[in-house]
């Protein structure tokens, strides 16, 4: 079973600016991506917290889908054993 989990924060400068994404990766197309998502620019305020926010939505989904990933493979793995 192979898992990619992963969700950040990145700064990226733009013609001399930094701009904040937020990245996480994605099933698309049978194979897994890594995505941005444009929050803000780096220095205001309001962009860091709806960053953070948006952050933490995107780890409690990894967090949740690596639970259930780990669950269907002990029960898989229980099933084969019976």
């Amino acid at each position: 079973m192979r898992m990619e989990l992963g969700c950040g924060v990145r700064v990226m400068t733009v013609k001399g600016r930094g701009y904040l994404y937020v990245w996480h990766y994605e099933s698309r197309d049978g194979r897994r991506r890594q995505l941005f998502h444009y929050v803000g620019p780096a220095l205001d305020h309001e962009a860091r917290r709806k960053a953070s926010e948006v952050l933490e939505g995107y780890a409690r989904k990894a967090i949740d889908d690596a639970r259930r990933r780990v669950q269907a493979g002990k029960s898989g793995a229980m099933a084969a054993g019976r």
